[in-house]
């Protein structure tokens, strides 16, 4: 009997979702070759990120987005870090999006490898993402570059100021899958399971030892509440190298993330 053509895209549906689903759970138990280097030290941290991100729409194209971050550590003992980030958005179509924008980052000293003191950078950025769907798992490519001027702190007057501003750049792949607990699309008052990999590299006249700079690799579970509303809860396994080459920071963090949709709200109102 010739199977129909209707059981066939299911099982390659079920395939497609396996392999996504196999690959990540690799990615997340794979440890990258730089952290196996002997003449390395590695230091383990425990940190807690809490993130607000979501979108304003401006016109049918334009979007405003805004993705501000408190990151603690020990989980929540100290400030690590305070990120505001800012973009504006054109969307010609549903899967392709052009960013740009701004964010101003205040790094604390924390952990076991930490600064000799807390210091401010400007970055600016632009990004590009696509996205496609195989079987039930959606995925997106974002593809990320930044310009980023780091303070240089030190004691003057026995306060801490910057002395001057480091630049260099940095590129950002992340590939993001969203997989439905139940049916074939993420609908309302639905479940669902996310995970991503995300690979960061320096270069430029001031990045010496490090153009590896971090990878993140992140699983967590989320709640679709409505259109206007999405919680996520999850852990990310973050590798950091230092600026010296030496020294790697391993962060394992856990993740609250609140995603409202304002534009869903905006267009109500109209």
């Amino acid at each position: 009997m010739i199977p129909s053509s209707s059981s066939a895209s299911r099982r390659h549906e079920r395939s497609a979702t396996t392999t996504v689903l196999t690959l990540m759970v690799a990615l997340l138990l794979s440890t990258p070759a730089s952290a196996r280097a002997q003449d390395r030290v590695t230091r383990e941290n425990l940190n807690a990120w809490l993130t607000v991100g979501g979108d304003v729409r401006l016109s049918r194209r334009w979007f405003l987005d805004y993705d501000p971050s408190l990151r603690r550590s020990g989980p929540a003992d100290e400030m690590q870090q305070l990120l505001l980030r800012f973009g504006l958005r054109y969307q010609p179509t549903s899967a392709v999006r052009f960013t740009w924008g701004y964010a101003f980052v205040e790094t604390w000293p924390y952990g076991k490898l930490p600064s000799a003191f807390r210091f401010p950078e400007h970055r600016m950025w632009e990004q590009l993402q696509l996205n496609q769907s195989i079987g039930r798992v959606a995925l997106n490519h974002r593809y990320r570059l930044e310009q980023r001027w780091l303070g240089r702190v030190a004691l003057e007057d026995e306060d801490e100021r910057v002395q001057n501003w480091v630049r260099t750049n940095r590129f950002r792949y992340r590939i993001h899958g969203t997989l439905p607990l139940r049916g074939k699309t993420l609908d309302d008052g639905e479940s669902y399971l996310t995970a991503n990999d995300e690979v960061f590299l320096n270069w430029g006249a001031n990045v010496q030892y490090n153009v590896f700079d971090q990878n993140r690799i992140v699983l967590a579970v989320g709640h679709r509440f409505s259109e206007r509303l999405r919680v996520e809860v999850g852990y990310l396994d973050q590798l950091v190298a230092k600026a010296n080459g030496r020294q790697l920071e391993r962060n394992h963090t856990l993740l609250f993330s609140v995603y409202p949709s304002l534009s869903r709200w905006r267009d109500e109102k109209r």
